[in-house]
């Protein structure tokens, strides 16, 4: 393990003190359990974000296959499909 040398304000040290005595923690481990809780939720956020711009990809690109294609009964189109085979 990496030791590292921080500064806080007064009254954050006093705050931290003060969860970390109620959990029966050290100052050390809020702070590790802190920092990968944002990461954590760092993470998600970044993978939410992609899930969502991947989502909004297809939706253009369905809207822009909708266009080209132009009135299309798809429900149809699989009754067909299904009858054939």
């Amino acid at each position: 393990m990496r030791r590292l040398h921080i500064t806080l304000p007064e009254d954050l040290v006093e705050l931290v003190d003060m969860y970390a005595k109620e959990h029966e923690m050290s100052r050390s481990e809020f702070l590790r359990e802190a920092a990968k809780d944002v990461i954590s939720r760092y993470q998600k956020e970044t993978e939410e974000k992609a899930r969502k711009e991947k989502m909004m990809r297809a939706i253009e690109t369905q809207d822009r296959l909708r266009k080209n294609i132009g009135k299309w009964d798809g429900v149809g189109e699989v009754r067909r499909w299904r009858d054939a085979n």
